[in-house]
């Protein structure tokens, strides 16, 4: 069984394009070319290298796409570098554990930089299978997380201004809706509510609307401090294991947003949580994604990843918040921030939407690991997104009538 693959225009000359500079940047490194590393989720090309001493790097390419949305933009990626110098230069503990940069390359529509390569494995993988160990996974969550908040985050901290979550998600959801509206099916972006997964949801874009219109709906869960920039995008991707030491996991931390300002730590952990609900899985097997219409009804989706959430996966995101709450590290970064777990909550919702965006930004060849199935920017993008709707809905309805997000009854919303 294939999907169809809807290709999406001037990704295939950008490909040439980037096909082009990884070979000249190769031969300038007098490196040979072992193979494409596809497991990133951002639109830049990887590829490891042989270098001449027989030593492994990565090759990290970002060419500038027209369309390209915001954080998976070519200035975003140039940012990035300059979020790696920061911290290996005011968090040098941290920066022992940080992506190693060893030489950058730019063009005027083109910049790269080489890394040195890790045999790894990502934070998730040992849950991922079919005997999960999902108290290898809180170990190596609990050794992470205390690295980040003790040589990064408690660094630096500054008062929050009201509006946090308007500003970054409302606006970031405005902002780029356009691009879901131009690809993703009409039945899905236009009209005004659809049921999802049995929900009947609200448009977006209405909530988003809704959340500026009544601040007082977030003002409580708002963010009250920020922190040191430590990375911004912590997915389960840019968490590597490379080892034992001292026997405890070897962490290695890659690949940071692109923020040089003191930022939410919770936003980090919503993108722990959002790794473990939807996207991983999603980019590894993709959607499966019906639609039933009846005249004068809202249009009714069921979707699900392909072959359902994995079990490890589950298991681990209904212990989460509590692993967070009680952790020795993280707990005194939200202290005096009582909102923050209906903040990680809602930070999910709003972070599967701006991933729908993402998806449509990222031409790497992805194939199901259930089988020979394309999978294709489209379908990833409307996974993302109808999780998302569906995510975003429960969380704002739950403020409107209690005040709060309980995390128990909302992250049940993956079982439908």
């Amino acid at each position: 069984m294939t999907t169809t693959v809807t290709p999406i225009s001037a990704q295939t000359d950008i490909g040439a394009r980037e096909n082009g500079l990884i070979d000249e940047l190769t031969d300038e490194l007098h490196a040979t070319m072992e193979g494409e590393m596809t497991e990133g989720g951002s639109p830049a090309r990887l590829v490891r290298l042989l270098m001449p001493d027989g030593t492994r790097q990565v090759l990290k390419l970002q060419v500038e796409m027209p369309g390209a949305v915001d954080g998976h933009d070519l200035e975003s990626f140039r940012v990035k570098l300059r979020q790696i110098d920061k911290v290996r230069a005011d968090a040098p503990a941290l920066g022992e554990m940080y992506t190693e940069k060893l030489r950058e390359f730019h063009g005027w529509d083109w910049s790269a930089y080489t890394m040195p390569y890790y045999p790894n494995e990502d934070i998730a993988a040992c849950i991922r299978g079919p005997q999960p160990r999902v108290e290898e996974f809180f170990d190596r969550f609990d050794v992470t997380m205390s690295v980040l908040a003790e040589r990064g985050w408690s660094l630096a901290e500054s008062h929050a201004e009201p509006g946090q979550i308007s500003e970054i998600h409302s606006d970031r959801l405005t902002r780029r809706f356009w691009l879901l509206q131009e690809h993703l099916a009409g039945e899905f972006t236009e009209q005004g509510r659809i049921v999802v997964n049995g929900v009947p949801c609200r448009h977006p874009l209405e909530i988003a609307r809704l959340l500026k219109e009544r601040p007082e709906l977030t003002r409580h869960v708002d963010a009250t401090r920020l922190h040191f920039p430590a990375h911004g995008d912590l997915n389960t991707r840019n968490l590597l294991i490379t080892g034992k030491s001292g026997g405890r996991p070897a962490v290695r931390i890659i690949d940071p947003r692109g923020t040089l300002k003191n930022w939410d730590v919770v936003y980090d952990w919503g993108k722990v949580l959002f790794s473990l609900t939807v996207w991983d899985a999603g980019l590894r097997e993709g959607f499966e994604i019906g639609v039933e219409k009846s005249a004068g009804a809202p249009t009714a989706v069921a979707v699900r990843q392909r072959g359902g959430i994995y079990p490890g996966y589950r298991a681990a995101v209904a212990r989460l918040v509590e692993a967070i709450e009680n952790h020795a590290q993280l707990a005194p970064l939200v202290a005096e921030d009582p909102g923050w777990k209906s903040r990680l909550l809602l930070g999910h919702a709003f972070h599967l939407l701006a991933e729908a965006a993402c998806r449509l930004s990222d031409i790497k060849k992805r194939e199901s690991e259930k089988g020979a199935v394309d999978l294709s920017p489209i379908e990833l993008s409307t996974g993302h997104y109808l999780f998302g709707v569906l995510f975003l809905e429960d969380a704002v309805a739950q403020l409107e009538r209690r005040g709060e997000i309980d995390p128990e009854s909302h992250l049940a919303l993956l079982d439908a």
